[in-house]
């Protein structure tokens, strides 16, 4: 199935999911991402159609962008519940709230959202979860943060098998000095 993981942290947000699609017992791909960039936000899922979600929710964050501009944690997550439902997807998402602050949302099948400082969701998320609130430090740097994550996922991938070793990664670094970053798209 996947795991995927989500870190808030002092240093901004990372996303780390694993690259293994299984179905029926069967390993589909080692190669689809489940870890998305969109700019200046992203997201990570966790679904039977990752391929159809991704294409969705990139459709709809394209037009959010062209109608309304600069896209933020809220509208963000509105979109990616709408997305889930569709595809009955679990999703972590990462964007910018109204004051440039990094957040994290989890995002279920039916389209509800939580605001959250870690989160795991797919096949292996007790044993990732597990890792992340033994080592979560909500003070760290977003590289601490990073590679605990990555352990996160690599001791899923340990022990179960619908999780796979090869990862993707999204930062979202807390830009506290910095000007915020432009919505280039994907």
């Amino acid at each position: 199935m996947s795991t995927v993981v989500g870190v808030a942290c002092a240093g901004g947000v990372v996303l780390v999911g694993d690259r293994l699609v299984t179905a029926d017992g069967r390993v589909r791909s080692r190669s689809r991402e489940h870890v998305l960039d969109l700019g200046s936000v992203g997201a990570a899922v966790v679904c039977a159609d990752v391929a159809g979600f991704v294409d969705r929710l990139d459709a709809a964050v394209r037009s959010y962008r062209t109608e309304r501009g600069r896209l933020r944690i809220g509208p963000f997550a509105r979109l990616v519940g709408d997305v889930a439902t569709e595809f009955d997807a679990s999703v972590l998402a990462a964007a910018r709230d109204d004051e440039e602050r990094p957040r994290l949302r989890s995002v279920d099948p039916e389209g509800g959202v939580t605001d959250e400082s870690l989160a795991a969701v797919g096949s292996g998320a007790a044993v990732a979860l597990g890792g992340l609130e033994a080592g979560h430090d909500p003070e760290s740097t977003l590289d601490a943060t990073e590679t605990l994550a990555r352990d996160a996922v690599g001791a899923a991938a340990e022990r179960d098998a619908g999780t796979g070793a090869d990862v993707d990664v999204y930062r979202l670094p807390a830009e506290s000095s910095s000007p915020a970053p432009t919505d280039s798209g994907r």
